[in-house]
């Protein structure tokens, strides 16, 4: 029996015969002393390797940090128009009112990242 790399390229170039050929998978394997589900699992495998990857392979995704939530507590009174967060670390944040959200989003991941 052939060497399995050598096995795997005969393999598909049977399945690319066969493709060709334009003959039923069952007439096709009897010809050729295979099964026709045999011919049906090497076209899966080339069809695999023909494939271009999707998405990188896991290993080398990005992973987000698990995040929780912290309870929100909104302490009216005059703030000055001031807003002030405070992490779940203790440290506080105080931020003008009128900051736009853009600048505020920024703020956080950047705290999120460095901290």
């Amino acid at each position: 029996m052939p060497a399995s790399g050598e096995r795997r390229t005969a393999m598909f170039d049977l399945v690319r015969r066969w493709r060709e050929s334009g003959t039923p998978a069952r007439a096709f394997a009897q010809e050729q002393g295979v099964t026709a589900w045999t011919l049906y699992y090497w076209r899966e495998q080339l069809v695999k390797q023909e494939r271009p990857a999707r998405r990188p392979p896991r290993r080398s995704r990005v992973r987000s940090k698990k995040m929780t939530l912290v309870p929100v507590r909104i302490v009216p009174g005059d703030t000055g128009g001031v807003l002030e967060l405070i992490l779940a670390s203790g440290d506080r944040i105080r931020v003008p009112g009128d900051v736009g959200l853009d600048t505020l989003r920024r703020v956080v991941q950047v705290l999120r990242t460095a901290c």
